[in-house]
């Protein structure tokens, strides 16, 4: 893994080298064993190296016989081996044994269609000389992450936006208009960012770069539409294990030590246990917990070093553990969200940070159990589609005479937001797993003038392209498309992606190989949330490799004591932050409504602890980004490539 910058048009010469150094060493977390760049009147961008595959010999950038197409690569191609000998076949010359040098010939077989024969994940700028033509491409589910600007006919790329405001031509400025979307998502949906003018390159999309122009073009998308027929359950199974087993094999490929992160719930344990039977060496796991908060709290409820112990155990890894003493994340919260790049109110980034760390000293790369649960229904809100239809199904007179008349009376709200949400369809109803604040809290917390700059029709029009894709799923497959499109790139993989990287280790997802997702994309959704058991044919699938502390274990997430420790420790630490007069000032938010969050009934609601916990995130990131930004990064030693 590395991290990649770059920028081709009009303002390539005005930017110069110097700009192009200093994209670099923002970034040298992502890349501190080595580093390169391309350069001329055209087209300027560089790579840092982590290095994983051909340690002595994989410098990039990396060009072709010619020397006419180059390219930068952030990501690993797992099947290389495969493309490279057919590339020789062909009549290829490779200069090295990297997994990189496939990329720019294959482009040279098939132009820019060579994305489609890459298994892996990936952001790749390729540039070709002949064409004075500039790609970007970025892997299938977005596991890499890649950002772009336009600016006076030229565009301005990198592996994080840090990067790209580090080239000197570009203002940071927050993008008012779409608070409301990141207030409701803690993340931000779609191609936008919360920086005006900066975007994502979508998962699955590729860019081309000519004549000053773009255009992109989505080149791959789980169809979830496809019809089938349905099989026994054992035909899933077996497809499930091979599938894995497969993606696990091809991401063990490595020349230097690999760990697990392991929590001891199933998703990794699956992956510890195929990973244990295929590797040839020992593997290493890593896991972590909080230390007691004050307030009073159950231990189980944050703490499962346990769990995750005894499946290492089971499987004779060499096991590593770290309890964070809840007093230091305050020391390190402004690391993390520095290398976050947005201020993603999700804490779970936190014991990722602390993981993260635990390993970089003992494995360069580690394997997760990521996006199991957003291809397999992982998450009880999948259910609530079978509990409407049950709902639904009882007899119309006893749900309006009886049932709904009776609750509406009850002093409580309990049942009366399911009733609600009976009569509302699919689109209207699911909007994600880490929704934060509903519509009426954003116009009461956002002060009057600043609620009238705000529009979510962007994020409104993407949300409901991706309901119109799926016009022909059921409500659960539905939802795992909009979590696979929207809650998985912009939240599961930007976090784990930039933390991971904060520590200079690669992180592997085998759950998101794509050949996988798309199997499981057209597994019936009885098979996945069945019953009460979410991930049943996951479950299933490896009941006999698993011991029954695992099978029968109740899921429990990443365990983040933040509302406990909101109504302790960092009580005065977030009052003291959300309450200054310099984040008063901004002029975002009601002072009287973030008050009314600290009272002491509220700080107990898990649901207000991560409204408040959104709100510290984003006022600390203003304080970095905005306020005084700095990149805190030597400029590295740059071997320069001119022509």
């Amino acid at each position: 893994m590395c991290g990649i910058c770059g920028f081709s048009g009009e303002l390539v010469e005005n930017l110069g080298i110097k700009s192009l150094k200093e994209m670099l060493g923002s970034l040298i977390h992502r890349g501190p064993d080595d580093d390169g760049m391309y350069f001329n009147k055209l087209i300027g961008f560089g790579m840092r190296r982590l290095s994983i595959i051909d340690l002595n010999n994989g410098h990039q950038p990396i060009h072709n016989e010619n020397k006419n197409i180059w390219t930068i690569f952030n990501g690993e191609i797992y099947n290389y081996k495969f493309l490279k000998n057919f590339l020789q076949i062909r009549g290829h010359k490779f200069y090295t044994n990297t997994d990189t040098e496939v990329i720019v010939h294959l482009y040279e077989e098939y132009g820019e269609d060579f994305i489609q024969h890459l298994s892996g994940v990936f952001a790749i700028a390729l540039w070709d000389n002949n064409l004075n033509k500039l790609i970007l491409v970025r892997d299938r589910l977005g596991v890499k992450p890649l950002y772009y600007t336009i600016k006076n006919n030229t565009i301005i790329f990198a592996s994080e936006i840090k990067s790209i405001l580090c080239c000197g031509a570009v203002e940071r400025e927050i993008n008012n208009k779409i608070m409301g979307s990141y207030l409701t998502f803690r993340y931000i949906p779609g191609e936008q960012t919360l920086f005006n003018n900066i975007y994502k390159l979508m998962p699955g999309n590729s860019l081309v770069f000519v004549n000053n122009k773009i255009r992109i073009k989505q080149f791959w998308n789980v169809d979830f539409n496809v019809g089938f027929n349905e099989k026994p359950e054992i035909y899933y199974e077996d497809n499930i294990r091979s599938l894995l087993q497969t993606a696990i094999q091809d991401r063990l490929m490595s020349d230097v030590p690999i760990g697990v992160f392991l929590s001891g719930g199933l998703d990794s344990s699956i992956v510890l246990a195929l990973a244990s039977k295929l590797s040839s060496e020992k593997l290493k796991t890593f896991s972590v917990a909080f230390s007691k908060p004050s307030a009073k709290t159950s231990l189980s409820e944050f703490n499962e070093l346990n769990y995750a112990k005894r499946v290492a155990d089971f499987y004779g890894s060499e096991h590593y553990e770290y309890t964070i003493d809840t007093k230091e994340v305050i020391d390190d919260l402004n690391d993390i969200i520095w290398y976050l790049d947005e201020p993603l109110g999700d804490p779970t980034a936190i014991p990722l940070y602390y993981v993260s760390r635990l390993s970089k000293n003992h494995s360069k790369v580690v394997l997760s159990g990521e996006g199991a649960d957003e291809i397999f229904a992982g998450y009880e809100i999948y259910r609530e589609p079978n509990l409407i239809n049950k709902y639904n199904n009882i007899p119309y007179f006893i749900r309006k005479g009886f049932i709904e008349p009776l609750v509406t009376k009850m002093p409580f709200k309990f049942g009366k937001d399911f009733l609600r949400r009976t009569e509302m369809n699919i689109c209207s109803r699911y909007r994600g797993v880490g929704r934060t604040f509903r519509e009426d809290e954003i116009l009461r917390l956002l002060n009057l003038d600043f609620c009238e700059s705000i529009t979510n029709s962007l994020v409104e029009d993407y949300i409901s392209s991706i309901y119109r894709t799926t016009e022909l799923g059921d409500d659960i497959n539905r939802m795992l498309y909009f979590d696979q499109k929207v809650w998985l790139p912009e939240d599961v993989l930007m976090k784990s992606d930039k933390i991971t990287m904060a520590n200079s280790i690669e992180l592997r997802v085998p759950f998101l190989d794509y050949r996988l997702v798309q199997f499981a994309s057209n597994i019936p959704s009885k098979l996945k949330y069945k019953g009460k058991c979410e991930k049943y044919i996951l479950k299933q699938a490896f009941a006999d490799i698993l011991p029954d502390f695992v099978l029968k274990r109740q899921k429990n997430g990443f365990p983040v004591p933040i509302t406990s420790l909101l109504n302790s420790e960092y009580k005065s630490f977030a009052q003291d932050i959300l309450l200054s007069s310099s984040s008063i000032n901004r002029g975002y938010f009601n002072k009287s409504y973030i008050e009314n969050l600290f009272n002491t009934n509220s700080t107990r609601n898990p649901y207000t602890s991560r409204q408040i916990w959104l709100l510290l995130t984003f006022e600390l990131w203003n304080k970095l980004y905005i306020d005084n930004f700095n990149t805190n990064a030597n400029t590295p030693n740059i071997i320069e490539q001119t022509s």
